[in-house]
């Protein structure tokens, strides 16, 4: 379903300047002459401003269903296109993606990013920039923990995130920095009136309502990659640290650490199966003992769970994916998750755990870039869901 609607949402020979037909335009640049399979890898080289589209039906729990389009450009070197072989997955130079959404429960927003792999791949850097209005649930507030019940909050403003990153040379390991920036407005979502809530906790809601809060963080990030590919890995590591100050001096007006340690383990067992495993921990600290915006600490992010249905300045989350190859193009996937929330470290190891658990599929759209498109239904303790995934699941 999913390849049909983008293949009859690619841009017409016209758009293009090309005087073909539409059915000789699809043969020669969306039919892989190897295997007589769809494959978007010509189109995204050859056409100029060719990209892949990538529309998709939101059904996140957090901000209800509705849909989004996203496009992905791949630009490749000169040389890379000399060099490149069809049975080798080739790392673009460049890539850019731009994209759109909005749901049911007025939540919208746009931007566009860029994938950097520069110097033969010496240089990483990555950047998104966007707008959006998000109307979210919460389920607890900073130091006053659970709500009596959820509480829909509109979000409001531009951010921005990027990084950049050195390859130490003949390593997997890059050392670099990282900034991230956002303005948000809150507000009562669909709401006129700040609804009845008990003594506390109705104070503490007026005091992140109707303003508008900057944070705005400098930070350093480590990581080891030796993945085989970035877009579709079958087998290798990456593990990333970060630490992220937030602080007046930058421009913040909430003074915070961030912490994040990851790790991304894949294996292959013969020709057919491969195993993912994905550990993660969260964290963050506030200076001075101050209450943090709802939206800033860190919440259980597993596919079957809303967004910040559980959170906490610490947060823990574990995640196994086992896949079979039913070809080349195809594969079939079952995966299971577990993730902690509480309010420090140390107060993990007694916090409930939120489990999931959930199956999928995926179709090797861009063979050259070893890219995958796909659909994963997940089950978590509350509701179900469905995700439309592009590229990488993690």
């Amino acid at each position: 379903m999913i390849l049909h609607r983008w293949a009859c949402a690619l841009p017409l020979p016209l758009l293009l300047g090309a005087s073909a037909s539409q059915a000789d335009f699809f043969n020669d640049y969306m039919i892989d002459p190897e295997d007589g399979m769809i494959d978007a890898s010509q189109f995204l080289s050859s056409v100029p401003l060719g990209f892949l589209p990538i529309p998709s039906i939101i059904t996140e729990p957090a901000v209800g269903t509705g849909l989004s389009l996203g496009a992905l450009f791949f630009h490749e070197t000169a040389e890379q296109r000399r060099q490149h072989t069809s049975h080798q997955a080739l790392l673009p130079e460049n890539i850019s993606v731009l994209g759109a959404m909005g749901t049911d429960n007025g939540s919208w927003g746009g931007g566009g990013g860029h994938l950097g792999f520069w110097m033969q791949d010496s240089l990483r850097y990555r950047g998104f920039a966007g707008y959006a209005s998000i109307n979210l649930d919460f389920y607890s507030l900073p130091r006053l923990g659970e709500l009596p019940r959820a509480l829909e909050l509109n979000l409001e403003g531009p951010a921005l995130f990027q990084d950049l990153k050195y390859r130490l040379p003949g390593t997997g390991v890059f050392v670099g920095a990282r900034q991230f920036y956002r303005q948000v407005e809150t507000s009562l979502a669909n709401a006129p009136q700040l609804p009845n809530l008990p003594p506390g906790f109705g104070g503490a809601l007026r005091n992140q309502l109707e303003q508008t809060i900057t944070t705005s963080g400098l930070g350093a990030v480590v990581e080891y990659d030796s993945r085989d590919n970035p877009f579709n890995p079958q087998s290798g590591y990456y593990y990333t640290a970060n630490y992220t100050v937030y602080d007046g001096a930058i421009g913040s007006d909430v003074d915070y650490d961030s912490y994040q340690i990851a790790g991304l383990n894949y294996w292959e067992f013969g020709e057919r199966f491969n195993l993912g495993i994905r550990l993660q921990y969260d964290a963050v600290r506030a200076g001075g003992g101050e209450a943090l915006p709802s939206y800033v600490p860190p919440f259980v992010d597993l596919r079957g769970i809303p967004k910040s249905r559980y959170q906490g300045e610490a947060v823990g989350v574990a995640e196994v994916q086992l896949d079979y190859k039913l070809s080349q193009r195809w594969k079939v996937g079952v995966f299971s998750g577990m993730g902690r929330a509480a309010e420090h470290f140390n107060d993990l190891g007694a916090a409930d755990n939120v489990d999931t658990i959930g199956a999928g599929f995926r179709y090797l759209i861009a063979r050259r870039y070893g890219f995958s498109m796909g659909l994963d239904v997940a089950r978590g303790p509350e509701e179900s869901a469905i995700y439309i995934q592009a590229g990488s699941t993690w």
